[in-house]
């Protein structure tokens, strides 16, 4: 299996890596092969399957809608590995590219898709702790790891749910903004035909300047959120105490599994 600064290389799962691998302010490490990100699992070939399951996963965190996980099934993989759906849902529901292209064309530019998107982050973090809770609680049995969340792109919840995990264990913000922003380069040749399909659909009535807000990740998404959280709480372990609900045994359950 092919490593590449926690990047593994498959042919058809474009937004992979380890999450692991980072130093942390107290000068720990995360560990690498314990916890990983993706996008969807629909299109990977037999070669993707076959180093999924080197992997060894044990449980697989699934962020969609019951109606994106239908359209875009998993491709199977070993059993034994526990996929857990945790869909968070509502403004943070990522829009299919017909549902996109309706709301592109027939909006008439009213639509304000980067505001739109700053709010959609301010729902999951603000909207959806129960979520962020289930996950990290899952995280925290030794049992469950290696594991694996994704979403469909592997960008915006999966991003979120990452950057929060990163923090808590001490990562430096700044390593943990560039790894956010590293999707772009994963998925920035896939985004670039979603957004070649939608002016095709739309008889190139939609440039592509309205269109990028939505297909790629920008710091200002993840650092406003990140603000109103630290303004709230004023720690991310706060955040994730009082505003998520989770136990502090828990948190320290799940930092034993992540840091070395």
């Amino acid at each position: 299996m092919e490593v590449t600064n926690n990047i593994i290389s498959f042919d058809a799962v474009t937004n992979f890596r380890d999450i692991g691998g980072h130093h942390t302010k107290d000068g720990k490490q995360i560990k690498t092969g314990v916890l990983f990100r993706s996008d969807e699992l629909s299109r990977m070939t037999t070669r993707d399957i076959g180093l999924m399951n080197e992997l060894r996963l044990k449980l697989i965190c699934d962020l969609r809608t019951a109606s994106e996980q239908e359209s875009k099934k998993s491709r199977m993989l070993k059993q034994g590995i526990e996929v857990k759906s945790i869909s968070i849902q509502d403004k943070s529901q990522e829009y299919t590219h017909f549902e996109l292209m309706k709301l592109l064309v027939y909006n008439n530019g009213n639509l304000n898709f980067e505001q739109m998107m700053k709010d959609m982050y301010h729902h999951m973090a603000f909207g959806s702790q129960d979520k962020i809770r289930e996950i990290i609680c899952l995280l925290s049995d030794a049992g469950n790891v290696p594991a694996l969340i994704h979403c469909t792109g592997g960008k915006d919840r999966t991003g979120f749910v990452t950057a929060i995990i990163q923090l808590f264990l001490g990562v430096h913000y700044e390593s943990v903004m560039m790894d956010y922003l590293y999707s772009n380069v994963r998925i920035g040749p896939r985004m670039k035909k979603v957004e070649k399909f939608i002016r095709l659909m739309s008889l190139y009535r939609v440039s592509p300047e309205r269109i990028k807000p939505m297909l790629e990740v920008r710091r200002d998404y993840l650092e406003e959120v990140l603000y109103d959280i630290l303004k709230q709480y004023g720690s991310i372990e706060a955040y994730l105490i009082r505003g998520c609900c989770i136990p502090e045994k828990c948190l320290e359950s799940f930092k034993q599994n992540l840091i070395d």
